[in-house]
């Protein structure tokens, strides 16, 4: 039996080439600003309610997922460019709580 290459003998990724590029930078977007993980909850709320949830029920949701989607739009577009930057970090004992 041949040595084995990979975890559990399946065969190594390319080294040249990382695996899920994509995949990676999705979820770096997604844990890092607020925004798109309302986007996409308003957006799944919309699917859902308009393919699987029916009658009332599936107006509310579709509703609901409408209005996250306007809220995360409406926020979006009232933010100056000066919002978008962050405080520099602190060092420990510093800042108002010191005062």
């Amino acid at each position: 039996m041949p040595p084995a290459v990979g975890a559990l003998g399946l065969p190594a990724p390319p080294a040249g080439k990382p695996a899920r590029l994509r995949a990676t930078r999705l979820a770096r977007v997604l844990r890092t600003r607020w925004w798109p993980r309302f986007l996409l909850v308003g957006v799944l709320l919309v699917v859902i309610g308009a393919t699987l949830v029916g009658g009332a029920a599936g107006a509310w949701v579709v509703g609901a997922g409408a209005g996250t989607i306007f809220i995360v739009a409406f926020s979006l577009l009232s933010m100056s460019p000066a919002d978008y930057r962050r405080e520099p970090p602190m060092p420990p004992g510093t800042g108002a709580a010191g005062s």
